[in-house]
C-alpha cells in the first residue's frame, strides 16, 4: 500500500484490494457505505446498518502502509512514542470498493498529511465497538448440550486416518479440542509411538520433568500414583507448574485390565455449579492461592495459585486441582479451615454426574482434552486381569490454536467457509 497526499489519490485505485501485511484473511460480504469525522476519530457506517467508531489514534496506530509496517516482516514500523500526543484526522472517505481512506493531519510542521487505507473486512474483524466484539467472543462449548442426561453425552469423535492425511479431519479434531475441551479419535494403528505421531499433526510437545512422553502402566516402583493401580480422583496435570501444559494426550495402546474406565469432567461447568451455589466457596478458592507440589530424586518443583483461575471479565480462564500434588496449606490461620470447606465444596461437584463422562478407552483410541479445563481420573483397575497401557504426551494452546488459524487460512483461502471462532 502506498502512502499518498490528497492530491496524489488516483481515483482509479479506490477499488483496489487494500494489502493490511496481514496473512490471515478476512472476507466479509459487508461493505463501508459512509465515514465522517468526529472529535477524536471516524465514524464508520455499514451496509448492514451497523456503526463502528474508531479512535484517531487507533486507526494511525494501525497504519499498514511500507512506511508503517515493514513489507516482508509484517512489523509495525510506526513508533507512538514519536508521534503526537494528539493526533488529528482531516478527511474520512469512502472509496469505491466499501473500504476506508483516512487523511491525518500534519504531524509535524511542514509534513505532508499522512494517508492510510483500510480493508473493511480487516476493519470489520478489528472492531471494538461493543456489538461486535460480543459477535466474535469465544464461548466453551457446555458439555451439557451434548447428550440427553447426564453421564450418557457422546464425546467429540474424529478418525484417525482424516486427521492424518486430510487438513478438515486435523480442523476438526483441533476445533473440537478448543471448543469442547475433549475429543476423541479412534481406529489409529495401536503401537507404541502413535500418540507423539498424532501430535506431530500439530507441532513440538511439551516436555515435562516426566520427558516427551510418558507411559501409564502399573510399577514396581512408582513416582506417582498414576503408575499404580489405584482409582484416580479427577485432577489436572502438574497443578505443581508454574505454567502447567495446556493439552494432554492419552493414547491407548492396550486396555484389557478389569476396571480402569477413564472418567472425564468439565471443571468449568462444575466451577460455574460452585459460583452459583456456594460464592463464597467460589470467592475464596478463586482468590486464594495454594501450595502444589512435586519431588522425587531428580526434581523438586513446587507452585502456588488459585484453584480457580479468571480472566479480568470473570470468566474461567483455568481449573487447578490436584489431590496428590496439594501441598500442606500455608495460610493465614483464619482461612484454613473456609479452604478446606471450599475444596471439599468443590470436590463435590467435581464427582457430580452431571459434569462427568466414563468412557473405556479401547486400543487404538486416543482421547485430547484441555488440562486447564477439563479434569481427568479413572477407576480402579486389576493389573492381573490383563494389560493395560496408555501413553501420554502434552501440546502447548499456543501451537494447536497456530495450527489451527493457518488451516483456517488455507481454508478461506481457497474460498471456503471459516469452521469458527478464532
Amino acid at each position: 500500500m502506498l502512502t499518498m497526499t490528497g492530491s496524489e489519490i488516483p481515483s482509479d485505485t479506490r477499488a483496489e484490494a487494500i494489502d493490511m501485511r496481514d496473512l490471515a484473511a478476512y472476507p466479509t460480504d459487508r461493505r463501508i457505505v459512509g465515514a465522517r469525522c468526529e472529535e477524536g476519530g471516524v465514524i464508520v457506517d455499514w451496509d448492514d446498518g451497523r456503526q463502528s467508531r474508531f479512535h484517531a489514534v487507533w486507526l494511525r496506530d494501525n497504519c499498514a502502509c511500507s512506511a508503517c509496517r515493514h513489507p516482508q516482516a509484517m512489523e509495525r514500523q510506526f513508533l507512538l512514542i514519536d508521534a503526537p500526543e494528539r493526533i488529528t484526522i482531516q478527511e474520512a472517505q469512502t472509496t469505491l470498493g466499501g473500504h476506508l481512506l483516512v487523511r491525518f493531519g500534519a504531524e509535524r510542521p511542514g509534513d505532508a498529511p499522512h494517508v492510510s487505507r483500510f480493508d473493511a473486512g480487516w476493519l470489520r474483524h478489528h472492531c471494538y465497538s461493543d456489538w461486535a466484539r460480543a459477535e466474535r467472543a469465544w464461548h466453551p462449548r457446555s458439555w451439557n448440550a451434548l447428550g440427553n442426561s447426564p453421564g450418557t453425552a457422546l464425546i467429540p469423535t474424529v478418525e484417525y486416518k482424516a486427521v492424518m492425511e486430510t487438513d478438515a479431519g486435523l480442523a476438526e479434531w483441533l476445533t473440537a479440542m478448543r471448543d469442547w475441551g475433549v475429543v476423541l479419535l479412534r481406529n489409529a494403528p495401536a503401537e507404541p509411538g502413535e500418540g507423539l505421531r498424532i501430535a506431530g499433526r500439530v507441532g513440538p510437545v511439551r516436555p515435562t520433568n516426566f520427558g516427551t512422553s510418558y507411559d501409564v502402566v502399573s510399577m514396581p516402583n512408582p513416582n506417582a500414583s498414576a503408575y499404580t493401580p489405584i482409582g484416580l480422583e479427577p485432577h489436572t496435570d502438574l497443578a505443581n507448574w508454574r505454567w502447567p501444559p495446556d493439552f494432554q494426550l492419552l493414547f491407548c495402546v492396550a486396555n484389557e485390565a478389569e476396571g480402569g474406565g477413564s472418567i472425564l469432567v468439565d471443571g468449568f461447568s462444575a466451577a460455574e455449579e460452585l459460583r452459583r451455589c456456594d460464592p463464597e466457596a467460589f470467592d475464596l478458592l478463586s482468590t486464594q492461592p495454594i501450595d502444589f507440589r512435586f519431588q522425587d530424586e531428580t526434581c523438586d518443583i513446587r507452585h502456588r495459585a488459585p484453584a480457580i483461575e479468571l480472566d479480568h471479565a470473570g470468566a474461567f480462564k483455568s481449573i487447578r486441582f490436584n489431590n496428590w500434588l496439594r501441598a500442606a496449606l500455608d495460610l493465614p490461620e483464619a482461612k484454613v479451615e473456609p479452604t478446606y470447606r471450599a475444596l471439599r465444596t468443590l470436590w463435590g461437584y467435581l464427582r457430580d454426574p452431571r459434569f462427568q463422562l466414563r468412557p473405556r478407552l479401547a486400543a487404538g483410541e486416543m482421547l485430547a482434552f484441555d488440562n486447564a479445563r477439563v479434569l481427568h481420573g479413572r477407576e480402579p483397575f486389576d493389573p492381573n486381569t490383563g494389560r493395560r497401557h496408555l501413553q501420554g504426551c502434552y501440546l502447548d494452546r499456543d501451537l494447536v490454536l497456530s495450527r489451527l488459524r493457518l488451516l483456517e487460512r488455507r481454508r478461506m483461502s481457497e474460498g471456503e467457509p471459516k469452521s469458527g471462532p478464532r
